[in-house]
This record gives structure tokens, sequence and C-alpha cells, in this order.
């Protein structure tokens, strides 16, 4: 989440500089009425050559829309063929599609890892990012489609059962696999992973490493309009997802996140959900300690969400 962040605070620290000029140029307007115009329909798959790796069959496929839109993915499956349980995973976008490289056993799942549709370059220098703007905002609103667009092939595939769908949101991720759950049914459940509500506060809290401390609350009110944060924020969504189970997991010791908006969006989800506390930093893919018992506790909680509860960490 932090060079996601950072990102969106020089975005939104250039768009006060220059008066407003990047804000026309990017339309702020609701991307939710065109979620399915960009989802479209599979147009076509390009799959690589499949490995065999710590007992798993391990494959990198992209899957490309009528609309443009590109989904590229790694799919991480046992080697039998018969039809398993299948996990979608949506992360940082750092880690995209390589986070399904992460899980040394997918528990007979089948466990598929996204990348963001975005094209464009990770890294750039000074005001290369008013560039770029324009195209990382498109990316982030064909994110939900995406996500629906990748189901659309998978749930096609033998090896893959539509009775259980597990839909895990991480970091960055969740606001989308949020969104996306909630507009399509076939997710069964939906994991939120270091994840939270209040988009605003958030780009708020995290662009105080990049600017000013002064600066940073308007420019994380400004990153959001740009980004369509007012629409896209999770607690906007979570409700629809209800009697589908919601579970969150989050760590205790999260500087990425505050407290108060990891528990914006659980209070904004219905029941049946849950909420557990575990000791610990914010994921990322230089804290594999972290990423390990996450991926532990999210493959052995994946079943039927009981009563409301909020584990340790009150």
């Amino acid at each position: 989440m932090r060079r996601s962040v950072r990102v969106l605070g020089m975005v939104a620290l250039g768009a006060l500089l220059l008066g407003g000029t990047t804000l026309g140029a990017l339309r702020l307007d609701d991307p939710v009425p065109g979620f399915a115009t960009r989802r479209g329909e599979v147009a076509s798959v390009t799959r690589d050559e499949a490995t065999v790796e710590e007992g798993h069959r391990i494959e990198a496929v992209t899957v490309r829309s009528t609309s443009g839109v590109t989904v590229p993915m790694l799919v991480k499956r046992p080697l039998a063929d018969s039809a398993a349980p299948l996990v979608v995973i949506l992360g940082g976008h750092a880690t995209g599609r390589d986070a399904a490289r992460l899980i040394p056993d997918t528990r007979g799942r089948v466990v598929v890892a996204l990348s963001y549709p975005y094209t464009g370059p990770h890294r750039m220098k000074g005001l290369e990012i008013f560039k770029w703007a324009p195209d990382i905002r498109q990316a982030l609103h064909d994110t939900p489609p995406a996500i629906q667009l990748a189901l659309d092939w998978l749930l096609q595939q033998p090896w893959v059962s539509a009775r259980e769908v597990h839909g895990v949101g991480a970091s960055l991720g969740t606001p989308f696999m949020t969104v996306a759950a909630a507009l399509d049914p076939r997710i069964t459940h939906v994991w939120s992973v270091h994840g939270a509500g209040q988009s605003r506060a958030l780009l708020a809290h995290n662009a105080r490493e990049s600017m000013p401390h002064l600066l940073a609350p308007l420019a994380g009110a400004l990153a959001d309009v740009i980004i369509s944060g007012p629409y896209l924020t999770p607690e906007r969504w979570a409700a629809r997802i209800a009697p589908r189970p919601f579970t969150m997991i989050n760590a205790t010791n999260d500087e990425r996140l505050p407290r108060a908006a990891v528990e914006a969006l659980y209070d904004a989800a219905q029941q049946p959900k849950s909420l557990l506390w575990m000791p610990g930093q914010h994921v990322q893919p230089n804290r594999p300690e972290v990423v390990r018992a996450l991926v532990t506790t999210v493959l052995q909680r994946m079943e039927p969400a009981p009563a409301e509860s909020k584990a340790a960490g009150e």
C-alpha cells in the first residue's frame, strides 16, 4: 500500500500546485455505471506453459476483454484435475499475480492471484507522474470489473468448483474486492486482509511520509476525489455482501491503517461477519513472517463464518 499511496499523494500535491488543472483533466465522475461496459466479455485468453512446483500446477494466464481490459493472473492448483474450491486474491500492485507464489500449500484449493489492469510504469520520477495519472485512475476504476472478468473465465474451468468462491482483498486490494463481491453473487465469502474503510482518511494518513503533515489532509482529500474514493470506498459497499460471510483479519500494530478506519469498514458490514486481530505490522512482501502467518490463518478459517465475533485486540 505504501508505494500506491505515495503515488496518489504526489498526484494530489501536483494538482494543488497546478491550481486544479489535473482535476479537470481527470473528470470527476462516478465509475460505477461503466463497470458492466468495462467488464465486457472474454475475448481472448493467453496461457503460458504450466509448471509443477511444490506439488502444485502453476500457470500464468492473461484474460482480455472485448472492452480492452486485460487481467494477468497466476493460477496455483492441485495436480488433480477434479473441481476444487476457488480462492481469488487481489493484493498490492507491486506483488500482483506473484502473490500466489507466496502460498506454499493451497490445501486442496485453486488459488489465483490477480495483477491490476495497469500497464504503465510502477516507478516514476518527479513530474512524470502526471503523464500516467489518468492511466492509474482508469486502472483503479477497471479493477472491480477486471475481477468479475477473471471469474467469467475461471468458473468455466473444469478444475474449479463454483460452489465455493473466496474473494480475498489484501491491503490495497480490499476496496476493489469488496466492490466486486457486492456486485457479483458468485463470490461466496469475502475476506479483507489488512484492509480498512475511509479511503480519504487512509490517503491522508499515509501521505504524511511524502509531504509536510499540514498538507497531508488536503492532499488525501484531493487524491480521494481524483480516484473516485467517495464511490469506491469499501464501507459504501460492504453491506451488500450479506448474507454471504464477510471476514476481516487485521494487525494490532498496523502502521498503515488507523484502527478507526478498520472499524468503520467492519461496522458497515452486515451479518454474518467477523473481525480477527492478530499481532504484527502491515502485510508486505518483505515481511515473509507476516505473509506466512496470514496465509495460514486465512486458509484454516475458510469455513462458513460464525456469528459476529471480535477476537483478541479489543
